[in-house]
């Protein structure tokens, strides 16, 4: 019976061609886009992820702000600052960061031969590198004797490199940093466009031992080592509700403020962005979108089946006249209907991972999102086709078991 089922579908197909094409589009096309769509929302959750942290892994970012109109008048607003202390007291006393650090930086001049640029240069540690977690790609990074020495060394970022450096430049190059001469110890490996960001892009930056950016350009209203921003990774993405309170209370002790105004102690995460953006419900409206397309599909199956029924009477009538089961009819029909079905989904399926295949192949990852192809997305397009599938030969199978042999056979 399942081949006789498919040498009908066939049939049929080569009978209506025009039709039978215009089907088995809708068929091919809404299998392929369930596919499609799904893998490529995936990757484009996965590429706006890598994006976001490429500032750094489950990275929570500490500012300081000023008191709240809440919790002060606003001539006593003052204004707030870190320290290296506040930072030395957050790595003491926090349980949830898995690692804390600390940054200051400051826009100035860079110059090497004739070239000079404004460059965002920072000071940081070695803590706060493996924060950030770029990898060298040559020379080294930043060591805790560079910190405690004072040591003038700087590490650039691949675009600053080309730019200052040129193609002759490289490891052991030597830069005036603000009219200071630093060498050049280490380069960075590229980045690339970060969507989250709390300055320039890495690629962009300078990073020097922290000890030496206080001992060069110190505060000129405190003889306290400042931090811009104190960095810090978190154990688990899903504890940020916690770390945060855990990180506001004890810098708010420290700074004498309220562990409530929020004003005060700003804090940032790349994954609070995303919690933002609508990407599952933009997935969810793209998989209706493809389902609907299956769907028209699924409604020109089934007008062909039933014009094939009406066709089809005389057949009917005589195979019922000679002993053949109603259930028979019905099954051959469903079958019939299930074969037409499978070889739109089928082909449909093949061409959805092709174009997975196809976009993921282009190397503009930070433009196109590389589809992300699973096997459930190939389950879950067939499963929507094998649905469509049943619904449209239903009603075929039950219009065949309502023909009536006599009548059919005296009206021939």
């Amino acid at each position: 019976m399942l081949a006789e089922a498919f040498r009908q579908a066939l049939r049929l197909l080569l009978a209506h061609k025009l039709r039978a094409a215009l089907t088995l589009f809708g068929l091919v096309w809404g299998t392929a886009s369930v596919i499609l769509l799904l893998a490529w929302g995936r990757g484009v959750h996965a590429m706006m992820e890598e994006s976001f942290f490429r500032m750094g892994k489950n990275v929570l970012q500490a500012w300081p702000g000023r008191i709240g109109e809440e919790f002060t008048p606003a001539v006593d607003r003052r204004e707030l600052w870190f320290t290296v202390e506040d930072m030395e007291r957050v790595r003491e006393l926090a349980r949830l960061p898995e690692r804390v650090g600390a940054e200051q930086r400051a826009y100035l001049p860079l110059v090497h031969g004739e070239r000079a640029l404004n460059v965002e240069v920072r000071g940081t540690e070695p803590a706060a590198m493996e924060i950030r977690g770029v990898p060298v790609a040559r020379g080294r990074a930043l060591g805790p004797a560079d910190v405690e020495h004072r040591r003038r060394v700087l590490v650039l970022g691949a675009k600053r490199r080309e730019e200052l450096l040129g193609a002759e430049g490289d490891v052991g190059s030597w830069v005036r940093v603000d009219g200071t001469p630093f060498r050049v110890v280490g380069v960075l490996e590229r980045v690339g466009t970060q969507l989250g960001r709390d300055g320039d892009e890495i690629d962009d930056q300078a990073w020097i031992p922290l000890s030496t950016f206080h001992t060069l350009w110190p505060a000129d209203f405190t003889s306290d080592l400042l931090v811009n921003t104190i960095v810090m990774r978190m154990r688990d993405r899903r504890l940020i509700d916690e770390t945060e309170r855990e990180v506001r209370g004890i810098l708010a002790g420290r700074l004498g403020v309220s562990a409530d105004d929020e004003e005060a102690i700003l804090l940032w995460s790349p994954m609070r962005t995303l919690e933002t953006i609508p990407l599952e419900r933009m997935n969810a409206i793209n998989f209706i979108l493809a389902a609907a397309t299956l769907l028209v599909g699924g409604i020109g199956v089934l007008n062909m089946m039933l014009e094939s029924v009406h066709e089809r009477r005389q057949e009917i009538g005589v195979r019922l006249a000679v002993g053949a089961r109603r259930r028979d009819v019905v099954a051959q029909f469903f079958l019939e209907t299930l074969a037409l079905v499978g070889i739109g989904g089928i082909a449909g399926a093949a061409i959805g991972v092709g174009l997975c295949l196809a976009m993921g192949s282009l190397s503009v990852p930070d433009l196109v999102p590389v589809p992300v192809l699973r096997g459930d997305s190939i389950a879950i397009a067939l499963g929507v086709m094998s649905a469509v599938g049943v619904v449209a030969g239903v009603v075929p199978a039950w219009r065949a078991a309502r023909v009536d042999p006599a009548l059919t056979l005296r009206q021939e």
